[in-house]
């Protein structure tokens, strides 16, 4: 039987998340352990917006147990599992919606795609990714698409426009708020030529692709609705976030969007755009998120880097 939660653990995620938050996943995990017959548990110390343990259960094998804390992101979450059907993302086992609990597959040996030191590997990896996901037939153009359904996604737009308004009233951040309604004009541009209803994944960047035992797999989809170009570039942007030489960062991002255009059939104009949309977007949820106003240069250098890839 897996012990409880111990001091060091509880320290961590107390510090991270909130004693409130502890005492209810506390008061959970022994029902969790014994209703899905879990003999191992070890804290990732990783942390994102959830909790996530991983360790094996005698009923399913290998698991991630991830604990939610907003009730929409987690039903968002677990119908996206559900919802794509594809051999390319992790496996959602069962959802405990009223505790906001997730069991899901754990992808061995689970290295990052980011761990792939050769980029035209990477770039490749991502590309058959993304056909898979985004396969013709999982349009959601033939669904009925209501609030009363499963899917209750925000859509791309959403995020779009919600940040943009956000940023016009920070007067703080003026020329990063240019630099969004910008991001929002070319978001209103390209929105016009690509207008399908899809499911995308929403955070599809190389540290939610892990190394499984055939392969690579998708973990932690967000569920947004739009078109599949807009699932491309929160990608893109980890290679010229992560790019270590100063000086190669040009060179790797025209090398990514050669191999991304030629093998998703997107024009480089468009991944342009795209990459400078996510890129202004990234930077504001920063700002939104407290970033200080002592990180403004740096911010405003970065985006007008991303604005000068535009062709």
């Amino acid at each position: 039987m897996v012990n409880s939660i111990d001091k060091a653990k509880k320290e961590k995620i107390v510090r991270q998340f909130g004693n409130e938050f502890f005492t209810r996943i506390e008061a959970l995990m022994q029902t969790l352990i014994i209703r899905w017959d879990i003999a191992e548990l070890n804290l990732i110390d990783h942390f994102s917006a959830n909790l996530v343990f991983k360790g094996k259960s005698n009923k399913f094998g290998p698991i991630v147990l991830k604990f939610g804390r907003n009730p929409h992101e987690f039903s968002s979450e677990a119908a996206a599992l559900n919802s794509f059907g594809s051999k390319a993302i992790c496996n959602l086992f069962e959802a405990d919606h009223y505790n906001m609990v997730l069991i899901e597959e754990a992808i061995e040996p689970g290295l990052t795609l980011k761990a792939e030191e050769n980029l035209d590997v990477r770039v490749d990896v991502f590309c058959n990714l993304f056909k898979e996901l985004h396969k013709k037939e999982k349009s959601l153009e033939k669904t009925i698409y209501t609030d009363n359904n499963e899917f209750k996604y925000k859509s791309y737009k959403d995020w779009v426009f919600k940040i943009s308004a956000y940023m016009d009233k920070q007067t703080s951040w003026e020329e990063v708020a240019l630099h969004m309604r910008r991001a929002k004009d070319l978001y209103i541009e390209l929105s016009k030529i690509y207008s399908s209803k899809s499911l995308l994944h929403g955070d599809f960047h190389y540290y939610n692709i892990l190394k499984g035992e055939h392969g690579y797999m998708i973990i932690d989809p967000k569920g947004v609705i739009g078109d599949p170009v807009f699932d491309i570039h929160r990608y893109v942007l980890n290679e010229f976030c992560d790019e270590e030489d100063e000086l190669l960062v040009d060179s790797t991002i025209k090398k990514v969007f050669n191999i991304i255009s030629k093998e998703l059939d997107v024009p480089k104009e468009v991944l342009s755009k795209l990459l400078y949309i996510e890129g202004t977007m990234a930077m504001c949820w920063n700002i939104q998120d407290g970033m200080s106003i002592d990180n403004k240069e740096n911010i405003l250098e970065t985006l007008n880097r991303l604005h000068n890839y535009l062709y």
